[in-house]
């Protein structure tokens, strides 16, 4: 009767009401659910819907967070590669089941890559990366029978990359069957999975608000075994400090997206446990380039040495990222062992750098942070540029959609990746293939800036195709080199990570790097 009454409590209390202090058999998560419209697979790859998408659809395989490198089973038991590296082979479990009570086969799965192909929407950005279309999916990924999935690949491609990208959120694997009796006008059934779910999970979707709230219900014939959690609640709490109250209360079990003022006060709750999750992308400054101003290389060198990034790296960075100033994540092969003095502050050189390209008395531009989360950061980045003769109009907003489409003038903001290779950042730093207006490719930051570099675009596909990890290492190595020395328009100056918090008494859940963070295993010990 009180897990009841508490989901109606929070379907219905107006934003930053008190709750009561959520069971033992239930995961409360206050996080920002802004511009989430629909629970497709195949229309996310952003964080947050990433983890929802994750509990619901199972994928193949699966990346543990421990070990990035390492594919373990789900849905699929073993896969192999052929010698020459065209054909992967993939052997699915018999006992998994949809919600439905249909059985997963080697056909769903299919259909499930087949499907994000022909949507064409964000949830292909890394499977089409390895060159289906279309008109080629259907023929190259199929089911040889009802347990075997074989996908050919119509380009030289590091197999390791593909299986990766198998693991991702958006190659949740779907029920057919039920998909396609909900279709409607060709939409794959797009329209009814927005807000209904068809997957193997350990969780099913019984609610689905934009913007409000999602509830799930534990999966009591999943074949991983029935998750300790019966209900698991997503509520949408965008404002911090309240998200810091409805912690501290305990009507709220984790939190995402909290700002460094209200992390700093519990970092000193006993209660609390905040966890630091690596991500795999930066946190940068984005200068399009269609800007005549812009495009000069001075200017952009200006901007390299206008951010005194060291003054923040200790308080609205110190949860949010570390200091990093590659295009190579971290940790990942071809890094350099240390980049954090390319960009220096120095006011007085980018001064004198604006006065050489041609702005004597300084330059003014408008200023977007990429939505609420880099609101800090950008002002920042405002106070500091002022110095360095910036005149910087700060007009916060959602910007992320602007972005895309190359309407902004200088944007701050920051990205993050899936696959666990340093391919899948080049892709969105170093690679833009195509840098027509029409040609749309909002994938590519590189594209959102509008600068085109032959060479890295060379590198970024070789570095694709090799399957040699040493020549895979130089050939990272040289991508950084290039961009350190172009004076890029997008500016790297930290490595993203995202703060999970926690009550102490949850126990098992761990933010994903890949943003694939499963509740499966989570349980609550009593305070």
């Amino acid at each position: 009767m009180a897990a009841t009454f508490l989901v109606a409590a929070a379907l219905t209390v107006p934003q930053g009401a008190a709750l009561a202090a959520s069971p033992p058999n239930m995961l409360v998560i206050g996080t920002n659910l802004t511009g989430i419209r629909t629970l497709d697979p195949a229309d996310n790859n952003a964080r947050t819907v990433s983890e929802l998408i994750s509990n619901i659809y199972d994928n193949l395989v699966r990346l543990p967070q421990n070990d990035l490198q390492k594919l373990q089973p789900m849905l699929a038991t073993k896969w192999s590669a052929s010698a020459d590296g065209k054909l992967i082979t993939i052997t699915l479990r018999s006992d998994a089941t949809f919600q439905s009570g249909n059985p997963v086969t080697a056909e769903d799965a299919a259909w499930s890559i087949q499907r994000v192909i022909k949507r064409g929407q964000v949830g292909s950005t890394d499977i089409a990366l390895w060159g289906f279309t279309a008109d080629n999916v259907e023929k190259l990924v199929r089911a040889k029978d009802a347990q075997t999935l074989e996908i050919e690949l119509p380009i030289q491609v590091s197999t390791d990359l593909v299986l990766y990208s198998l693991a991702s959120s958006s190659l949740g694997i779907i029920d057919k069957k039920t998909a396609m009796s909900h279709e409607a006008n060709g939409d794959f059934g797009a329209a009814w999975l927005a807000a209904n779910s068809a997957g193997s999970g350990p969780f099913t979707l019984s609610q689905w608000r934009p913007n409000d709230i999602a509830v799930f219900e534990a999966n009591k014939k999943y074949w991983g075994g029935v998750p300790a959690m019966a209900r698991v609640i997503t509520r949408h709490i965008p404002e911090s400090g309240n998200l810091r109250l409805q912690l501290q209360a305990g009507d709220v079990d984790v939190g995402q997206y909290l700002a460094s003022g209200d992390l700093d006060a519990l970092a000193n709750d006993k209660k609390m446990v905040i966890d630091n999750v690596p991500g795999l992308g930066f946190y940068y400054i984005a200068l399009n380039q269609k800007d005549p101003d812009l495009q000069k290389p001075l200017v952009r060198q200006a901007f390299q040495h206008a951010f005194d990034w060291k003054a923040i790296s200790g308080n609205i960075m110190r949860y949010t990222g570390f200091p990093w100033q590659s295009v190579v994540p971290k940790g990942m092969i071809g890094a350099p062992a240390d980049n954090t003095s390319r960009y220096d502050y120095d006011p007085a050189k980018a001064k004198a750098l604006l006065a050489q390209a041609g702005y004597p008395n300084g330059l003014k531009k408008v200023l977007n942070p990429s939505g609420a989360a880099t609101l800090p950061f950008t002002e920042a980045l405002q106070a500091s540029a002022r110095a360095a003769g910036f005149d910087l109009n700060l007009v916060p907003g959602e910007y992320t959609p602007a972005f895309r489409e190359r309407k902004y003038e200088i944007l701050l903001g920051n990205s993050g990746a899936r696959l666990p290779d340093p391919f899948a950042v080049a892709t969105q730093y170093a690679y833009n293939p195509d840098n027509r207006d029409e040609a749309r490719l909002g994938s590519y930051y590189l594209w959102r800036t509008a600068m085109q570099v032959p060479e890295l675009n060379t590198l970024v596909d070789q570095s694709m195709k090799e399957r040699d990890t040493a020549k895979r290492t130089e050939m990272f190595k040289k991508i950084d080199e290039i961009y350190k020395g172009m004076n890029p328009p997008l500016i790297v100056f930290f490595q993203r990570t995202d703060p999970y918090v926690m009550r102490a008494n949850v126990k098992g859940y761990q933010g994903h790097t890949t943003w694939s963070t499963r509740w499966h295993d989570v349980t609550k010990t009593k305070e």
